[in-house]
C-alpha cells in the first residue's frame, strides 16, 4: 500500500465494526504492518484535532453568583431589601439581604458540577499509547493519536481511542463503563452485523474501556469528540436541568406574594387617603406594607433544613452534591437502576458445581473440581509471575475453602502447553504434568466443550439439560472437561457463576414498591440473565424488553409501555437516556442510578442522579447524590429522608406564612382602625427571631410521620401549598389577627398594656400553631415527639412571660405584666384553632391548618 503525507478526504469510517479489517485500512489509507508516518499523522491532526475531549472555559465566582441570584425568590427579596432601606426601614432591609447569603452561597458552592463531570471524562482516556509509526513501535501521548494510527493494547491498559481491531490474542475487554455488561467479553476481528449496538460490537475496542486480559492491535477510527466517550461528553455539555419541586413551589409563592403586595398597596394607600394623608405619605405607606408582606424566611428555611438534611444523609453514607436533590427525592415515583454494581456486586462468584448426578456439595469433591478448573485456565499459570488473573480465574480462586490444601501453587514449569480463549475457540485448554502423568483440562462455553472428541459426550442429553436449565436461570456457565490423552475429553462438571446481589437489595426493592415507586432495571446483559437477577431480587418480572425493541418504538408507545416495564436488557446509553426523557415528559419524577461512563447522560437528564461511590469519576461528578457504600438500601434511606424533608418544609412554610398573615393582618386592620403604631419594631423583630429559630432548626428535627413510606409519591404538578391549605393558612392567621385586635379594642388598660396583650396573643398563638401543625392530617397523639420543637416553644413562652419583669426589657418592649384573666384570654385565642384542627383531623382524617 502506498502511503502519503496527505490525509484521505474522509477520516470518518462509518460502521467500522461491520466492515472487514482491510476495508477499514484502505478507507484510512494505512498499512497496518507499517502504520502512519509522522507527517501523515500531523496532517490528519490538523483536520480532526487532538485526541482529547474539548474543555469549556471554567466558570468564575462572579458567574456562579449571577446564576444564583437569578432565582425568582432571591430577586424578589433583593428588591424588597433595597426598597426597604431606601424607604428608611434599614433594619428590615438589612435583615432581608442577610437572609440571602446562605442561599446564594449554597448555590455557588455546587455550581461547578457539570464542569467537573466533563473534566473527569477527559481524565478517563489513557494518557500514553503504544502505536506503530513508520514501521516502528513507539510510545506516544494519547492526545497525538489520529484516525488511521495503528495502536497496540494489552492487559492492564485503558483503550486510548476507538479502535477497529485487526489482531487479537485472548483479548478480553471490560466494556461495563459503556455498556453495563458485567463480564469482560472476548474481542474478535470478525466484522459484526450492521446496526449492532455498542454491546455487540465485538470487533471494536472503545476509548475509556479497560483491557483485562490478552493483547490486541487495532486501527484508530475515531478520536476525541468522535469516540463513544466523546458523544457522552457532548450530551453532558448540552444539559439543562429541570427545576426541582420546591424551586417550582417557591416560584409559585413569588407570584402569590406579588398579587398580595399589589393588594396591600391599594388597601393601604386608600386607607391613608381616607384618613386625610398626602399622596407621598400614601405611596410610602403602601410600599412599606408591600415590603413587609414578603417573608424572607422561606429561603433560609430551605437552606438550613436541606443543609442539616445533607449532614444527616452524609452520616449514613450519602454525599449530597446538590441540595435541591434532597427534596426531589420525596417526589420520585420511578427509579431507573443499573444492574451491574448497583443491584449486584459487580464481581463474579462461583455459585454452583453441577453434574448429571446433581449439585456437588461435598467439600472435598468441590475443592478437587475447583482445583482442576483453575489448572484449565491458561492465565492461572502466569499469576505467580505477576500477570493479573481473569475474572473466572479470580472467582475460582476465591471459591477455594480457606483450609484447602488441594490447590497447590501452579508451577509454570509443569505447563506443557496452554491456550486461552480466542477467535473460534471460546475455551481455555491446558496440558500439564501432574504426579508424573500428563493431564489435559479444558474449561469454557458448554456447547464448544461438548463438541470436542469423542463424539459421545456431544450427544449426552444429561449435560445439555443442565446447561439449558442453568442458562435460563441467568447463570454464566462454563463446562469443565478432562483428558489423559488427546481426543479423549470427558465432561466432569458444569460450573455456574453469577454476579451476586448486594446485601439489602431485596428489602430495598420491596420498600420501593410499597411506597408506590416503580423500579426498572436497565442493563447491557442478556435478557435471561437480567430477568433472573431481577427475579432473585424480589421484583415482579412481567415485561422484559430489549434495547433494540425500544429503538423501534415511538415516544407515545414507549410512554404507554413504561408503567409495565421491569427490565430493559441489551440496553445502550441512548436507550437509558431516552427512557429518562420520555418518563419526564410523561410527568414522572425520575431517579437514575449508575456507576459507569455510560450512565452519565441519563444521570445528567434525571431529576435525581444517584452515583455509586465505587463507580467512575464521571458518574460521581454527574450526580446529585453519591452512595458511599453502593447500596440500593442506602438509596432507599435517601428516598425516605427526602419524603421527611419535603413534609417538614411544607410544615415550615405553613407556619411561616400563617405567621406573616397574622402579623401583617393585625398591623393592617389595626392601622385602618386608627392605631398609629399597633406594634413596636422591637416586638416585630422578636417575633421574626422566633420564626427563624423554630423553623430552621426545630422543624428539621421533625420525625417521619407514620405511614410515610406506604403512601404514593406526591404528583409532580401538585404544589406543597394547595389551595385548601392556603385558605386554611389565611383563616388561621386571620383569626389570630382579628382576635388580637378585638382584645386590643375591648380590653381596659393603658395603650402600652393593650398593645402588649395583643402582641402576647400573637406570639402565643404562633407557638401553639408551630406545634399543632406538626402534621396537617394526623392528630398530635399519633406522632412521635419533637423534643427540639417542644423545647423551642417552651423557651419562647418563658421569655415572653418574663419580659415584663426584666427592667431593661420592660422599657424596650413597653411591656406590662399580664394577670390571670389576661393569660386566660390569651390561651383561649391561641388554643381555639388548634383544638378545632385536632378534632377535624381525628374525626375525619382531613388536612386542616391550625
Amino acid at each position: 500500500m502506498v502511503r502519503t503525507t496527505e490525509a484521505p478526504t474522509n477520516l470518518v469510517v462509518e460502521d467500522a465494526f461491520a466492515r472487514p479489517c482491510d476495508a477499514v485500512a484502505a478507507s484510512l489509507e494505512v498499512d497496518p504492518t507499517v502504520g502512519l508516518s509522522d507527517d501523515a499523522a500531523a496532517g490528519r491532526r490538523e483536520l480532526v484535532g487532538t485526541n482529547e475531549l474539548a474543555a469549556d472555559d471554567p466558570s468564575t465566582i462572579l458567574t456562579a453568583v449571577l446564576e444564583a441570584v437569578r432565582e425568582p425568590f432571591v430577586l424578589l427579596l433583593f428588591a424588597a431589601g433595597i426598597l426597604a432601606a431606601l424607604l428608611g426601614e434599614v433594619r428590615d432591609g438589612l435583615l432581608i439581604l442577610a437572609g440571602l447569603l446562605p442561599i446564594v452561597g449554597a448555590d455557588v458552592i455546587t455550581d461547578y458540577r457539570s464542569e467537573r463531570a466533563l473534566a473527569s471524562l477527559r481524565d478517563a482516556a489513557a494518557p500514553i499509547a503504544r502505536a506503530r509509526r513508520d514501521g516502528q513501535l513507539r510510545d506516544l501521548a494519547a492526545a497525538e493519536l489520529v484516525p488511521g494510527d495503528v495502536v497496540l493494547i494489552r492487559a492492564g491498559e485503558i483503550v486510548p481511542a476507538d479502535l477497529r481491531l485487526t489482531r487479537v490474542d485472548s483479548l478480553l475487554i471490560d466494556r461495563s463503563t459503556l455498556t453495563g455488561e458485567s463480564v469482560p467479553e472476548l474481542a474478535t476481528v470478525e466484522p459484526g452485523l450492521p446496526g449492532a449496538s455498542v454491546a455487540d460490537r465485538g470487533s471494536m475496542a472503545f476509548a475509556g474501556t479497560a483491557v483485562v486480559g490478552g493483547r490486541g492491535e487495532g486501527i484508530v477510527v475515531a478520536t476525541g469528540p468522535g469516540t463513544e466517550l466523546g458523544r457522552i461528553a457532548r450530551s453532558l455539555a448540552e444539559l439543562e436541568r429541570r427545576r426541582s419541586p420546591l424551586q417550582r413551589e417557591l416560584d409559585r409563592l413569588v407570584r402569590i406574594l406579588l398579587v398580595v403586595a399589589v393588594g396591600l398597596v391599594a388597601i393601604t394607600m386608600s386607607a391613608t387617603f381616607l384618613r386625610g394623608g398626602t399622596l407621598g405619605a400614601a405611596v410610602l405607606a403602601g410600599v412599606s406594607a408591600a415590603i413587609a408582606s414578603i417573608p424572607e424566611e422561606p429561603p433560609i428555611l430551605l437552606a438550613v433544613v436541606l443543609g442539616l438534611g445533607a449532614y444527616r444523609l452524609l452520616r449514613r453514607g450519602v454525599l449530597v452534591r446538590r441540595l435541591s436533590a434532597e427534596e426531589t427525592l420525596g417526589a420520585v415515583d420511578l427509579i431507573l437502576t443499573d444492574k451491574t454494581g448497583t443491584l449486584t456486586e459487580n464481581r463474579l462468584g462461583l455459585v454452583a458445581i453441577l453434574t448429571p448426578a446433581g449439585p456437588v456439595t461435598e467439600p472435598d469433591q468441590r475443592a478437587r473440581l475447583v482445583a482442576t478448573a483453575v489448572r484449565a485456565e491458561e492465565d492461572a499459570w502466569h499469576v505467580g509471575g505477576g500477570s493479573p488473573p481473569g475474572p473466572f480465574t479470580r472467582a475460582l480462586l476465591a471459591a477455594m475453602p480457606a483450609d484447602a490444601d488441594r490447590l497447590e501453587p501452579l508451577d509454570p514449569a509443569d505447563l506443557v502447553s496452554g491456550s486461552g480463549p480466542a477467535d473460534g475457540r471460546p475455551y481455555s485448554m491446558t496440558w500439564s504434568g501432574r504426579d508424573g502423568e500428563l493431564e489435559g483440562a479444558v474449561i469454557g462455553a458448554a456447547e464448544a466443550v461438548l463438541s470436542l472428541p469423542p463424539a459421545l459426550p456431544a450427544t449426552d442429553l444429561a449435560w445439555r439439560a443442565i446447561v439449558e436449565r442453568e442458562a435460563a436461570a441467568g447463570s454464566r456457565l462454563l463446562l469443565l472437561a478432562v483428558a489423559s490423552e488427546p481426543d479423549a475429553w470427558q465432561p466432569v462438571a458444569v460450573l455456574a457463576f453469577a454476579d451476586g446481589l448486594r446485601e439489602g437489595v431485596t428489602e430495598a426493592l420491596r420498600m420501593a414498591a410499597e411506597a408506590g415507586i416503580q423500579t426498572i432495571v436497565i442493563t447491557g446483559d442478556h435478557p435471561a440473565t437480567a430477568a433472573a437477577i431481577a427475579h432473585a431480587a424480589g421484583m415482579t418480572v412481567e415485561n422484559v424488553v430489549r434495547g433494540t425493541d425500544i429503538a423501534t418504538w415511538d415516544d407515545a408507545r414507549l410512554a404507554g409501555q413504561l408503567r409495565s416495564m421491569s427490565v430493559v436488557a441489551r440496553a445502550i446509553p441512548e436507550d437509558k437516556l431516552r427512557l429518562v426523557d420520555v418518563a419526564r415528559a410523561s410527568g414522572r419524577t425520575v431517579a437514575v442510578t449508575g456507576d459507569g461512563v455510560n450512565d452519565a447522560p441519563a444521570l445528567q437528564h434525571a431529576d435525581v442522579a444517584v452515583a455509586m461511590g465505587s463507580g467512575t469519576a464521571v458518574a460521581r461528578d454527574a450526580s446529585d447524590l453519591v452512595l458511599g457504600d453502593d447500596s440500593f438500601a442506602t438509596l432507599m434511606f435517601g428516598l425516605r429522608e427526602g419524603r421527611r424533608i419535603v413534609a417538614n418544609v411544607q410544615k415550615g412554610l405553613v407556619f411561616l406564612i400563617s405567621t406573616h398573615v397574622a402579623l401583617l393582618g393585625f398591623i393592617l386592620i389595626a392601622t385602618i382602625a386608627g392605631f398609629s403604631q399597633p406594634l413596636l419594631p422591637i416586638q416585630i423583630l422578636w417575633l421574626e427571631l422566633f420564626i427563624d429559630t423554630s423553623t430552621s432548626v426545630a422543624f428539621e428535627r421533625e420525625p417521619e410521620e407514620p405511614g410515610a413510606m406506604t403512601r404514593h409519591p406526591r404528583p409532580r404538578d401538585r404544589p406543597l401549598l394547595t389551595t385548601p391549605i392556603l385558605l386554611g393558612i389565611s383563616a388561621a392567621g386571620g383569626f389570630s389577627a382579628v382576635a388580637a385586635l378585638v382584645l386590643m379594642l375591648t380590653h381596659p388598660g393603658t395603650p402600652d398594656h393593650v398593645r402588649w396583650l395583643a402582641f402576647t396573643t400573637l406570639v402565643v398563638a404562633q407557638v401553639v400553631r408551630a406545634y399543632a401543625n406538626r402534621s396537617l392530617s394526623r392528630p398530635l397523639t399519633a406522632l412521635s415527639p419533637n423534643v427540639v420543637l417542644a423545647a423551642a416553644c417552651l423557651l419562647v413562652l418563658i421569655v415572653q412571660a418574663a419580659i415584663p419583669y426584666v427592667p431593661p426589657l420592660v422599657e424596650a418592649f413597653r411591656a406590662t405584666p399580664l394577670d390571670t384573666a389576661d393569660w386566660t384570654l390569651v390561651a383561649i385565642v391561641a388554643l381555639a384553632p388548634a383544638v378545632v384542627a385536632e378534632l377535624v383531623r381525628r374525626l375525619t382524617g382531613r388536612e386542616w391548618v391550625a
